[in-house]
């Protein structure tokens, strides 16, 4: 299908997606496509996007992944409207179940203290996790934007760190005083202990020297979970649910939760109201008298 094509360079010239996110983008939507060619029907009707979704769902493949794909889905539908290859959007037309919406896994903040304590910071290896756990957690940064920090984007004196998030955009995440110290100290173990040979300039290196990857850091955080004995489905991205989730739950306003996290639309943040109503919900049911259990 041409269309994938000129999707493809649309995606990487005027939205300036990274590789990673494009072929994303593309895969899911190569097997949208052979899904309409080996059912013989149209590829821009509702019929055949529920015959296609109920496929999914046959196929045991977790509601996440079922959401992920018309989510690609309807930004190739998107495109082909500004193309004017087609007048609607047939994703928009869907009622999507409310039960497909699963609240992301967050730490409770006692559960954050416990992974913290169970950090032995004596070796450079156990000072580097801690770091790393830190930062996951007080800056709410995505595992991706962690792994490529650089030192040269640490600037200690204002107090902030540059990512670089989706879709190559920059932005700047504070750091609080207590985090500093630590990557102050960290820094020099850094470059006494971990760099080998040339130095690429990564925050965060492992034991060879290397940037650490997504893999690394996911064990990173399984290790610490199970140290600490918790027993949720924890990873990295767990503890920037928890950032967002404990922000909001203090007061914090949403827009600037957006801003901190990166999200291009408030919709995306907004997930988080949802986790805080529970929270709100489940202390009325244990702590007011009329609602008390």
């Amino acid at each position: 299908m041409k269309e994938i094509d000129f999707y493809r360079h649309y995606l990487i010239n005027e939205e300036s997606l990274s590789k990673n996110s494009v072929e994303a983008y593309v895969r899911d939507l190569k097997g949208y496509v052979e899904f309409v060619k080996r059912n013989k029907i149209k590829y821009d009707s509702v019929e055949s996007i529920l015959s296609y979704i109920k496929e999914l769902l046959s196929k045991k493949y977790a509601v996440e992944t079922v959401l992920r794909k018309l989510s690609s889905l309807s930004s190739f539908f998107d495109f082909l409207i500004k193309e004017k290859k087609i007048d609607k959007n047939p994703i928009v037309l869907l009622d999507k179940p409310k039960k497909w919406f699963k609240l992301p896994e967050f730490l409770t903040e006692d559960e954050v203290k416990r992974i913290f304590d169970t950090v032995d910071t004596s070796t450079a290896v156990g000072l580097r996790d801690k770091v790393i756990l830190k930062l996951l957690y007080s800056s709410g940064v995505r595992v991706s934007e962690l792994i490529n920090i650089k030192v040269s984007d640490c600037d200690f004196k204002r107090g902030v760190i540059k990512v670089k998030g989706k879709g190559n955009k920059e932005r700047f995440v504070p750091i609080h005083k207590n985090l500093i110290e630590i990557l102050e100290n960290y820094l020099h173990i850094r470059h006494n202990y971990l760099v080998k040979g040339r130095d690429e300039g990564y925050l965060f290196l492992n034991k060879n020297g290397k940037k650490l990857s997504r893999v690394y850091c996911w064990n990173i955080v399984k290790k610490y979970a199970e140290k600490a004995d918790i027993k949720k489905n924890i990873s990295p991205h767990s503890f920037r649910h928890s950032f967002a989730t404990h922000l909001l739950a203090n007061g914090a306003d949403l827009r600037i939760i957006q801003l901190l996290l990166g999200h291009a639309s408030i919709s995306t943040t907004e997930i988080y109201t949802q986790v805080a109503d529970d929270k709100m919900r489940e202390s009325l049911l244990n702590y007011h008298p009329r609602f008390k259990r």
